[in-house]
């Protein structure tokens, strides 16, 4: 009898031990199969799309319950963070970012976070607006060869007639010269050492250039993109955020009222933005006052309105895969949003 009940307190205390571990194990954030998320990484590239999260650096160092690192990395970074699952956050090029959940990343798509901001600055001889007829037969640097900048700057060539050329082909009467620049900086060396007429880049780039280089004219790509689509702007940088974070409400309601409040005290406080973001962003950002506006930050939640004028523009600017099939963007709208 009493080795009877020496075995059963034993086989009790296993069964409670079991109990233990398997309750420690469940509160280890280590834990593949836990839905417990402590930490979370949030990634913007330099510029705009930055800006976008500027307030939240000092502001959120936790949202809802869940600690979140702010990363700013080289525009043409940007997207290993999200095919790496290196950032649960991640704002970039919304064709890059949707383009990767087609092909099976784990993210959606919740809000633009940048509208369309990009412009084509030079000197012309009148200065002004520059033309198109400014622009036949010259040389163009141009930023993100594969991300909305190239896409919106081939789309709008095309729609008025413009062949594009390499950078090693003299261009025609009816034909430009491209070459693809890593980031604003980049394309305003190709700009200031003659090797380029005009370039396509996005503010505050636009601006600070224009400013630095004293350059007298510009085109406004988004209106020249609403001509040629009938659209009235297209979106430039997607807020794209892990599976696991779009399920957990708590976190994107907070997550938006803390994109709001950073928004509204960008706007409030233009004068202050550029010392800021050196101090909590990165060393060499510059935002002028004057480009704060058309930097065009959104950063508000998608309706169902907004997510169909998304697909509507990647139909239009990204019909085709880097193979050249065609990309069925309606069957990917139930992955991306």
């Amino acid at each position: 009898m009493k080795k009877t009940f020496i075995s059963i307190v034993a086989i009790l205390l296993v069964a409670l031990v079991a109990c233990v571990a398997l309750v420690a194990c469940n509160d280890n954030g280590d834990d593949p199969n836990n839905d417990i998320i402590e930490n979370v990484t949030f990634s913007a590239p330099e510029g705009t799309p930055a800006l976008a999260m500027l307030r939240l650096t000092t502001d959120n160092a936790k949202i809802g319950d869940i600690s979140v690192t702010y990363k700013v990395v080289k525009p043409a970074n940007i997207a290993a963070e999200m095919s790496s699952k290196s950032s649960d956050i991640v704002i970039m090029p919304v064709n890059g970012g949707a383009n990767l959940i087609r092909q099976g990343a784990n993210y959606k798509l919740v809000s633009v976070a940048v509208d369309g901001s990009l412009y084509m600055v030079g000197n012309t001889e009148n200065g002004g607006e520059i033309t198109m007829n400014d622009i036949k037969g010259k040389k163009i640097a141009c930023i993100g060869q594969t991300g909305v900048p190239g896409l919106v700057f081939r789309y709008v060539m095309s729609a008025n007639g413009i062949g594009l050329v390499d950078e090693n082909t003299v261009p025609d009467e009816n034909q430009v010269s491209v070459r693809y620049a890593a980031d604003g900086a980049a394309a305003a060396q190709l700009l200031q050492g003659g090797q380029v007429d005009f370039m396509v880049v996005g503010e505050p780039a636009a601006t600070a250039q224009t400013k630095r280089l004293s350059l007298n004219a510009e085109m406004n790509m988004q209106t020249e993109y609403a001509k040629a689509s009938g659209e009235a702007n297209y979106p430039q940088a997607g807020l794209f955020v892990s599976e696991k974070l779009y399920s957990n409400e708590k976190f994107m309601n907070e997550l938006f009222d803390a994109l709001a409040a950073s928004k509204t005290w960008v706007s409030e406080h233009k004068a202050d933005v550029t010392s800021f973001a050196q101090t909590n962003l990165y060393e060499s950002a510059n935002f002028p006052a004057i480009a704060v506006d058309r930097c065009a930050v959104n950063a508000t939640r998608l309706d169902d309105v907004q997510k169909a004028q998304v697909i509507t523009f990647l139909e239009k600017v990204m019909p085709k895969d880097a193979k050249g099939n065609d990309i069925d963007w309606q069957s990917a709208k139930s992955l991306i949003f």
